[in-house]
């Protein structure tokens, strides 16, 4: 039975940001809420917002809103530049979402101004532009500060705790208990960044190393999780959230709130380790309890923020004016002061640890932990038949697929599949058994997703394509299981040449052969310790490099089976029960460090 005080309690924080969205931005909070939705439906909605929009005289940001969010990017981009330009806030936000902040005219409002000016990254500039309008004490001004604030290399958090530091307590047989700060976790959110976490929380148990996490303020309800419990236990992982009873009006407020808790945390778990995972915002709550506590924490660098960011624009030119912002050199610069001030720093491999190194971070001090893999999916023996069997997926006999399991946004590059499809699709040349049975599958959701359903549309290849959206984790393996070839087909932009992303080597371990764009990180993840790579690689954003190659692997039996098999035995050097002794080898040392009074200079 649902508890109402709870219920409560979170409702009210979901009013409180949706208070905040709608102030700041409306139509991202049409948005995000439409991503909440199954595509089908997200779809649906989109179109009727639209047919709405175009029969409405002055509503051009309805149709354009709807467009977006039925996928139709370049319908919503058509009408916002065919409106004449107005002050209608709505209009003026989609071209923001759009990318066309060069749409919105300069008598429009002060707040959509401002608003187009942070999306680009000029901080300073949209901080201005509300302050010389009169807005100087508005809370959109106090929130952009805030930000700002946070992203100074020498800000800390403040704390309301005045106790002591916590005594270091006798650690026996190496049976650390570290206390994780995480963005989000299982069991609400599926994402890679949350598997990961939860892979290496087990298995750290597995170790002797005992683990709670504890979530960013807000989640999971904010992201629409009304019935949320303060705690979620999750394969015997404590999985702690912050849900005060009102949300803090700025972003450094909630981090404040994330700090009481932990603080609270601490003195009920005594940990000996603070394990701080991507972005900035966890590391800055865990450097404020470990400088109240005295207790050491550690930093796993798992992206570039500022890379992932540039990359989310959907246009060239704004990716570009992005690249060269305030908030990119910023952000950079946060991030590696916190990750020089952490007694250790763990991230995914060699192209991660060089650009840390770039920022200053001494090499002695990065622990390289790749990502790994399910001891229990090497022994997995699943042919594609039954696994499509399984998933219920409706192809016909003998179809030949290719896709993979993944957050479907644009830096992935399923576009690219998607165009590479048609190509063989369309090519005479084609082999007649490979034009009549290739299919593609895309498991997973996302910003892109409403777009591909668009370009297979204007491909003609719709009936080839098959995007089931997210799907239950234990389903997911199946998905992969019943694909014949896992295709990782990412775009070349600096988050993808350093950032090793997991679906390559979990399609490995269940025996599927890969083809990835030749990016560094990629070459990295298919590589063995041998030096041979166990993968075949092509060329970045090229549908026909990648046409090649499914042609090439869909006409040589042997050479999938031998992929697949050499793929298996590079997945078995990565298991998570095999890296954990990084881990546990970096705790000791953070801990011996503090336990011996040293300080690092």
């Amino acid at each position: 039975m649902p508890n109402p005080r709870r219920l409560f309690r979170n409702v009210r924080l979901v009013v409180d940001a949706a208070v905040q969205h709608l102030h700041d931005d409306p139509a991202l909070l049409a948005i995000q809420i439409s991503r909440r939705l199954p595509m089908a439906v997200r779809r649906r909605v989109g179109l009727a917002l639209h047919g709405l929009g175009t029969r409405l005289p002055g509503a051009a940001g309805t149709a354009a809103l709807g467009a977006f969010m039925a996928g139709d990017v370049a319908r919503a981009e058509a009408l916002i530049e065919k409106s004449a330009p107005s002050r209608s806030r709505l209009r003026n936000e989609v071209a923001v979402l759009l990318d066309r902040t060069d749409l919105i005219p300069p008598r429009a409002p002060a707040a959509t101004r401002a608003r187009a000016a942070w999306a680009m990254g000029d901080l300073d500039g949209a901080i201005a532009l509300l302050e010389e309008s009169g807005r100087g004490d508005s809370v959109q001004t106090a929130r952009y500060r805030s930000e700002l604030e946070l992203l100074g290399q020498d800000f800390h958090l403040a704390t309301r705790d005045s106790s002591a530091p916590i005594p270091s307590r006798t650690v026996p047989d190496g049976r650390y208990r570290a206390l994780h700060f995480l963005t989000n976790s299982l069991p609400h959110t599926q994402s890679g960044y949350a598997l990961r976490t939860h892979s290496i929380l087990t298995s750290l148990a597995e170790h002797g190393i005992e683990s709670v996490a504890l979530t960013r303020t807000g989640y999971p309800v904010m992201v629409g999780k009304a019935q949320a419990a303060q705690e979620d236990l999750v394969d015997g992982i404590r999985y702690r959230r912050t849900l005060p009873t009102r949300l803090g009006t700025t972003p450094a407020d909630r981090l404040e709130q994330e700090v009481a808790e932990a603080l609270e945390l601490v003195r009920e778990f005594r940990p000996d380790v603070l394990h701080a995972t991507t972005d900035y915002r966890n590391a800055l709550v865990a450097q404020a309890v470990s400088s109240t506590t005295g207790i050491p924490w550690v930093y796993e660098v798992r992206g570039l923020m500022e890379q992932t960011w540039i990359a989310s624009h959907r246009r060239l030119e704004a990716r570009v004016k992005a690249a060269h912002s305030q908030r990119v050199t910023a952000t950079a610069c946060t991030e590696a002061a916190l990750a020089r001030d952490a007694a250790g720093v763990v991230t995914l491999g060699e192209a991660m640890a060089g650009v840390l190194v770039g920022r200053g971070v001494p090499a002695e001090r990065i622990v390289l932990v790749p990502n790994g893999v399910d001891e229990t999916l090497l022994g997995e023996e699943l042919d594609v038949a039954a696994a499509r069997s399984a998933v219920g997926v409706d192809l016909p006999e003998g179809a030949f697929v290719v896709g993979g399991v993944s957050a479907v946004v644009p830096y992935e590059g399923h576009h690219v599949l998607l165009r590479a499809a048609a190509s063989l699709l369309e090519d005479p040349e084609t082999p007649a058994q490979l034009r009549e049975g290739l299919h593609v599958v895309v498991v997973g959701d996302g910003t892109a997703a409403p777009d591909l359903l668009v370009l297979a549309r204007e491909l003609g290849i719709s009936d080839r394509v098959h995007l089931p959206g997210r799907v239950p984790r234990p389903e997911a393996r199946r998905w992969v299981q019943a694909m014949d070839v896992v295709s990782v087909p990412r775009l070349d932009l600096e988050v993808t040449r350093s950032v090793t992303p997991q679906k390559p080597i979990e399609a490995m371990a269940l025996g599927r052969p890969v083809i990835a764009s030749d990016l560094p990180a990629l070459r990295e993840t298919v590589t063995g310790g041998d030096g041979q790579r166990h993968a075949v690689l092509v060329t970045p954003g090229d549908a026909e490099s990648l046409a090649g190659a499914i042609r090439s692997l869909h006409g040589d039996e042997g050479a999938r089976r031998d992929l697949a098999a050499e793929g298996r035995v590079l997945a078995r050097e990565r298991t998570w029960s095999a890296l954990m002794r990084r881990y546990g080898a970096l705790y000791a040392s953070v801990a011996q460090e503090r336990g011996t009074g040293m300080t690092r200079g």
